[in-house]
């Protein structure tokens, strides 16, 4: 057993295979039925010791968003004490740089407790982790008049302020903080670097497969508003009342009308990503678009590491049996109509510009892009103009699209020697142990020192108009240009005169 002391009290967490880990430990009040659509409340300070021995409780959740949400859904139990992080340090004693890191899951499904989350990879190579869970959905992100937006980012907030104040007690260096996440979690991580609120209690960021997408407007966000009131039947005002699984009864089946069929007329700019519960630039807590803020230069001047996979799209087009081009263009039309384009135009233009893809492979790219690659290309751009920026592609580069799926690094990035895999689903477990450390030091060395170490030597600085990009693939490490860069041409809006090829 280990006892630190923090500011609300003594815990006692526990030592695994050398590593002292206090679990389930709360940053904020629980999300009581009164507290369900505020900001987060302070946690109340504790009598004796409190154990820290076990993960707690997730946020309330049920499968969504097609096979990728489904897998992605906890089935841990949930309950309303799950504003907590879970720790792992290597030394209590240390001053070790830290990893803060939010899980993926679509703002709607995920947690921090997850299995491949609890492999104590980063403590074992000296980082202090810090895995947050935060309000999801419609607790963390709908609209409601009065009450607080963006009430999942501000549970990161006090989650970061929480590390602030108390990680060194657990061998934390407060002033190393790496702000990181994963697809959501990565979305989390640049909205939060746009927010005045959490300046200063991040020192390096680190978003994987995910981006500057998941932002909604005001407009957007009361339209989603109205539809939630009306499939609960109440007035706004008795939905902190409605009963937690009829709350999410409804939030499921909106992400999945939002999911799998796309309409701008009813989810505006939503439709692109396909994910309702958003982050919303309300002029207070997030007053601007991430992009707008990196361009202006009023994001968090931080490092940061930034990449994707090869094949982002490679599971979440397994949803249609059968495609053919008109089929493609039909799926694609209403999500591509935000940035001024028809799905028959875009397709046209991808079917040019990759002549050998079949229809699932043009899906995959099209839908690939707009997600995940070219907001990532974007926001390294913007970034890179006053900060150091490093971008990443992960996986084998293979035709028609194909290549490592989303969510494909998560396992060798947590990969730690001995750690008990066969909890793991299979496509997290790790069968190349070498090129699995090779991608945790990777990860490790820019949580340490804010300079990734590449196997190959040095990594160079990612730039607008040199735009390299560390490739890790099945051969190895290599900087390359990225394969991905060119394709925003292809998104020129409709009425752009086209003088030549793409």
């Amino acid at each position: 057993m280990t006892m630190v002391k923090i500011a609300t009290g003594v815990l006692q967490g526990i030592t695994e295979k050398g590593i002292h880990a206090f679990l389930g430990v709360p940053y904020a009040a629980p999300v009581t039925l009164q507290r369900r659509f505020e900001a987060p409340q302070p946690i109340l300070p504790w009598q004796g010791i409190r154990d820290a021995l076990r993960l707690g409780p997730v946020c309330p959740q049920i499968p969504t968003y097609g096979p990728v949400g489904t897998a992605a859904t906890s089935k841990l139990a949930f309950g309303e004490d799950f504003l907590t992080v879970n720790i792992r340090t290597p030394d209590p004693a240390g001053r070790a740089p830290v990893l803060f890191w939010i899980h993926g899951g679509g703002y709607a499904v995920g947690s921090a407790n997850e299995p491949v989350l609890q492999s104590g990879a980063f403590a074992a190579s000296g980082i202090v982790e810090v895995t947050v869970n935060y309000r999801l959905g419609a607790l963390g992100f709908l609209h409601l008049e009065g009450r607080p937006d963006n009430r999942g980012l501000l549970d990161l907030v006090a989650a970061l302020e929480w590390v602030r104040d108390n990680i060194a007690a657990f061998g934390g260096d407060p002033d190393r903080v790496t702000l990181a996440g994963r697809s959501a979690g990565g979305f989390a991580v640049a909205a939060l670097m746009a927010m005045p609120g959490a300046r200063g209690l991040f020192h390096r960021a680190m978003p994987q497969s995910g981006a500057s997408t998941g932002v909604a407007s005001m407009d957007d966000a009361a339209k989603l508003t109205r539809r939630f009131v009306a499939a609960a039947n109440a007035d706004e005002t008795l939905l902190a009342a409605l009963p937690m699984h009829r709350l999410l009864e409804i939030q499921r089946d909106l992400c999945n009308q939002s999911y799998e069929q796309h309409d701008f007329a009813r989810d505006g700019a939503a439709s692109m990503l396909g994910v309702p519960f958003v982050p919303v630039m309300d002029g207070v807590s997030l007053p601007e678009h991430p992009e707008t803020a990196a361009r202006e230069g009023r994001t968090a001047a931080v490092p940061m590491m930034i990449g994707c996979t090869t094949g982002e799209y490679v599971t979440h087009a397994t949803a249609q049996p059968e495609m053919d081009f008109a089929l493609c263009a039909e799926l694609l039309h209403e999500r591509v109509l935000p940035r001024g384009l028809t799905g028959s135009l875009i397709v046209e233009r991808y079917r040019r510009a990759l002549p050998s893809h079949s229809p699932r492979g043009i899906w995959r790219a099209v839908a690939g892009d707009l997600v995940f690659q070219l907001p990532a290309i974007r926001f390294a751009r913007l970034q890179a103009r006053r900060n150091p920026v490093y971008k990443y592609l992960y996986g084998p580069l293979e035709a028609d699209e194909l290549g490592a799926p989303h969510g494909a690094e998560v396992g060798f990035v947590w990969y730690r020697d001995g750690a008990n895999s066969h909890e793991l689903p299979e496509r997290q477990r790790v069968t190349e142990a070498i090129f699995a450390g090779a991608i945790h030091d990777l990860w490790a060395s820019f949580i340490r020192d804010g300079r990734p170490a590449a196997p190959n030597g040095d990594w160079p600085l990612y730039q607008a108009e040199n735009p390299g990009v560390l490739w890790a693939g099945p051969a190895g490490f290599d900087v390359v240009p990225d394969p991905f860069d060119g394709r925003e041409a292809l998104w020129r809006p409709a009425g752009h005169v086209d003088h030549g090829p793409v």
